[in-house]
């Protein structure tokens, strides 16, 4: 059943796409780029939305519903990206749509962020968040200096994640209970409703790494760059929109940088760490990326161990940051 899909999919887009590949424009694939993140973005949403309901009718605690929606919640975008793109053996857009969308969630919507309301770097627990965000940097330098990405050298990243995953739990609970008469909805349609969210993740993938692909050839642009690039900033679209709606309404701006870090933790502890499956060969080269992802993480620790919030003059740092990112990618710099 599923190589029927994949088969008709590939047959569909290839159709669709035919007569302009011919005339070698990017039109048809951009348009199918822009489209495959506007139905990643409501898959998200309806998959996370049918997800919570049903575990709260099925009795699930506060502590489950929060580790699934506040950890690997918002990164499903990624992990059906990463997963879709490594098995097509487009291992380039895997990382570049991981690396890169990490990289547009700390330097980019935290940097747009800041420009407009200060941001709270939280107490201990924050702190201690933003600590395992930093190691995991030191990390991901590690087990991508290795000749390949195999099971054994993807290991330390899904020791990071089980780390965070115990942070997540100390942390939720203690959760006041979920009272038991809320008005859930109908199970029968929320389960529709899940299933086809994670019908559309699946979908939006497909389509996005097959659009990349042909944008990065007939551009003659490297498929990582393409995917660091607009992949990765598609797949960050649901981090960038929930955080400027608790931007303009002043409310739960604290938790803007919890859920930016978690999303970092959980696309290159557990995603990244989970292509290990696939065992690809490294050819290195992510010195640049690296850097961006340790200094800004360090920087958020340095914040908070001096109480401070992140405001404009942090901002533009972060914002100058991933302009010259963009520029290292395209080559300006």
């Amino acid at each position: 059943m599923k190589n029927l899909i994949e088969k008709s999919l590939h047959k569909f887009y290839y159709l669709v796409t035919a007569s302009y590949r011919q005339r070698n424009t990017v039109l048809i694939p951009v348009l199918i780029l822009i489209l495959s993140i506007v139905i990643l973005y409501f898959g998200a949403e309806f998959s996370l939305e049918g997800s919570e309901k049903v575990g709260l009718k099925l009795g699930m605690s506060p502590l489950a519903i929060g580790m699934l929606l506040v950890g690997f919640g918002t990164s499903l975008p990624e992990f059906f990206v990463g997963h879709i793109a490594a098995a097509r053996g487009e291992i380039g857009i895997a990382l570049g749509s991981l690396i890169g969308s990490n990289i547009a969630n700390m330097l980019l919507i935290l940097g747009i962020c800041g420009l407009f309301t200060k941001i709270p770097s939280g107490g201990k627990p924050m702190r201690n968040q933003f600590i395992v965000h930093f190691a995991l940097g030191f990390t991901l330098w590690f087990v991508l200096s290795q000749s390949k990405l195999d099971i054994l050298s993807a290991s330390p990243l899904i020791g990071i994640c089980f780390v965070y995953l115990f942070m997540l739990y100390r942390d939720f609970r203690n959760e006041p209970p979920i009272e038991a008469n809320q008005d859930i909805g109908n199970i029968p349609k929320l389960v529709i409703k899940m299933m086809a969210g994670f019908g559309m993740l699946y979908l939006g993938g497909e389509l996005l790494v097959k659009s990349g692909t042909d944008l990065g050839l007939m551009m003659g642009i490297d498929s990582y760059i393409i995917s660091a690039i607009f992949i990765a900033f598609g797949t960050s679209f649901p981090e960038l929109v929930t955080s400027l709606i608790a931007c303009f309404k002043k409310k739960d701006t604290e938790l803007i940088l919890g859920n930016i870090v978690g999303s970092n933790l959980f696309n290159c502890a557990f995603i990244l760490g989970s292509l290990g499956i696939y065992e690809y060969p490294l050819e290195g080269g992510f010195h640049y990326e690296l850097v961006a992802l340790i200094g800004g993480a360090g920087f958020l620790v340095l914040v908070s161990l001096l109480g401070r919030s992140f405001y404009r003059a942090s901002a533009i740092f972060f914002l100058g940051g991933y302009a010259f990112m963009v520029g290292h990618w395209v080559k300006i710099f």
